[in-house]
């Protein structure tokens, strides 16, 4: 019988850009990683990974692997790729509520529903793993609405938090300074303005609003699926960074919600300029991060940078190619949405910006909106795990 992996470990699976499970799993001769990297360097890498707490609870010996059960076998069998996307133990699903015995890297998850064929992806002969929707499904069971919303706006937008083991981020690093890193199925790296790796990655969409609504109504256990039927609703896709789904959700959402009710915006829209506008930026086009068809864009002010390398557009080009557009440029910080007057303030002057009305929350939407805050502004890594 095949081995499932789902619910949080599947998502934290999803998250892994393709070319670190190619460095962790790959054979000694794949072409590709031959390219790569030297014998030695995979040598070295491949201890490394061995250090890590998966791979570590795999390798030990002892007479329980005796009795260990199909699961707990083929999580040792790929505990190499696996150990450089999860810590472990590793969720696995189970369809009946005698099989939910936990083992030590191995947490049972019941789905007594089973899992359509086609929310399935193969990593070895014997060992699948849930698709990314449908891992959410089930962290929604679970998970708060403005959290599954948090994680839907991951999935459905362009970008990936993964935090590489120093063994894996030396290769990575090495490979980037050298230009030789592969963009496999469209994932990037985002660097910082030394030119260093940080924990975001740029990639396509996993998933649509569309896939999410298809899975939850197709799926026939009640547990999670209005839940994600109201999140992807909710989500607007397209974000490039946490920062971007923070803070559409904590303006996005209504003031019933906690939200701000600044509602009707796009993430990353692509605005064409003209040729004067071109003039200024020295492009044909800018991407704004909250956009609002009054002519706002707001843009997310973050520690990392926003565009790198040859693409990098100094703001003050960016803001004056698109006042010549008839679109105003806002920032917004952190600080902003952290501190409760300071959102306020902000909410106001997007409603002014965009010729909307605006009035100060009520106490019990103040309220609301603290709650919200303590959700939605948490370490982003930290989100699966509900």
């Amino acid at each position: 019988m095949e081995t499932i992996i789902c619910d949080i470990s599947a998502f934290l699976y999803w998250r892994v850009p393709p070319i670190v499970r190619l460095l962790a799993s790959a054979a000694d001769d794949d072409p590709l990683l031959a390219n790569l990297v030297s014998p030695e360097e995979l040598s070295n890498l491949c201890a490394g990974c061995a250090e890590l707490p998966l791979a570590r609870a795999c390798a030990s010996s002892g007479t329980h692997w005796r009795a260990a059960g199909e699961a707990s076998r083929a999580i040792r069998t790929s505990s190499a790729l696996l150990s450089v996307c999860m810590e472990g133990p590793v969720d696995v699903l189970v369809t009946r509520r005698e099989q939910t015995r936990r083992a030590t890297i191995v947490r049972p998850r019941l789905w007594s529903a089973g899992v359509p064929q086609g929310e399935l992806s193969r990593i070895s002969d014997d060992l699948r793993v849930v698709s990314p929707g449908f891992a959410l499904l089930q962290l929604a069971r679970r998970a708060s609405l403005a959290r599954t919303v948090l994680l839907a706006a991951e999935l459905c937008g362009s970008f990936a938090v993964y935090s590489a083991p120093e063994c894996l981020r030396e290769v990575l690093q090495r490979l980037v300074d050298a230009n030789l890193l592969p963009r496999m199925g469209g994932w990037e790296p985002c660097l910082d303005r030394e030119g260093k790796l940080t924990d975001l990655w740029s990639r396509k969409p996993l998933v649509t609003p569309a896939d999410l609504r298809r899975i939850a109504e197709q799926s026939p256990s009640p547990g999670g699926r209005e839940r994600l039927l109201e999140a992807a609703r909710l989500v607007t896709p397209g974000a490039a960074s946490p920062f971007e789904a923070r803070a559409g959700i904590i303006l996005g959402f209504s003031r019933r919600r906690g939200g701000e009710g600044q509602d009707g915006f796009a993430h990353n829209q692509r605005i064409a300029l003209t040729p004067e506008a071109r003039a200024l930026a020295g492009r044909f086009s800018c991407y704004c991060d909250l956009y609002w068809r009054e002519g706002l864009d707001l843009e997310c002010q973050s520690r990392l940078a926003h565009d790198v390398g040859s693409s990098f557009l100094s703001d003050s080009d960016r803001t004056a190619a698109l006042k010549l557009m008839g679109v105003e440029v806002l920032p917004v910080t952190y600080r902003q949405l952290k501190n409760e007057a300071r959102t306020q303030a902000l909410s106001k002057m997007v409603a002014e910006k965009r010729g909307v009305s605006w009035a100060p929350p009520t106490e019990r939407q103040r309220a609301a909106g603290r709650r919200l805050r303590d959700e939605v502004l948490v370490d982003w890594e930290s989100l699966p795990f509900v």
